[in-house]
């Protein structure tokens, strides 16, 4: 986001969301209803930086301003520029990180590392082979923020002891760009004193995003 509004010569204010919040649908839901309320009167518009999300916007209910954001399904496809995109990216099956979901601490690799710590490698092993049977590889999503190197390094040890590869896969920040500056054709731009739910998605995600 910073890099985006650098690129664009924007000044908007940004509120920043704690890390992790989306592997929790409530919490990610309670914590934005903070936010849609504590930005009652101090704008007109609200851009809000995620998608569907599991669930995660139902039922919260917008202020005295015009919210606008992306038809997308999660935030994965808003890094890789489209729903398509990441059904592109999927047909391998494909564990996604950034560096940024690995700062987080609860991720495939400090979860690994603790049980490991804690219960021995041979039962983390066997738990987290469980996890990730069904994926081939680790995909970095190139979002040209973060050093993609070392990001690889942090991952390999994992990656090797669960035979899978470590490969880098093209981020796209249009989507991202459209909805600072617009077009805002794949976008949901609500009136104020919105409740959202599924139905403002539902034509969109069906379709796969077409």
């Amino acid at each position: 986001m910073v890099t985006a509004l650098a690129r664009l010569g924007l000044d908007y204010p940004v509120v920043w969301l704690e890390g992790g919040l989306h592997n929790s649908p409530d919490r990610l839901r309670a914590r934005l209803a903070e936010v849609l309320a504590g930005a009652d009167g101090q704008c007109e518009r609200l851009l809000m930086t995620l998608g569907y999300c599991g669930g995660g916007v139902n039922d919260l209910k917008t202020g005295g301003y015009v919210t606008i954001l992306p038809l997308a399904d999660d935030c994965l496809s808003l890094l890789l520029g489209s729903m398509a995109a990441r059904r592109a990216g999927s047909l391998v099956p494909t564990y996604y990180l950034t560096a940024g979901w690995l700062r987080h601490e609860n991720n495939v690799v400090s979860d690994y590392e603790r049980l490991a710590a804690g219960s021995g490698r041979a039962k983390a092993d066997r738990i987290t082979k469980m996890m990730l049977k069904h994926y081939h590889r680790f995909g970095l999503v190139d979002t040209g923020v973060y050093d993609l190197e070392r990001t690889a390094e942090r991952v390999a040890p994992l990656a090797e002891r669960m035979n899978l590869r470590v490969e880098t896969l093209p981020g796209d920040a249009s989507w991202l760009d459209r909805l600072l500056i617009g077009p805002h054709d794949d976008f949901l731009v609500l009136p104020p004193h919105t409740e959202l739910g599924f139905d403002h998605w539902s034509d969109f995600l069906l379709s796969g995003g077409q």
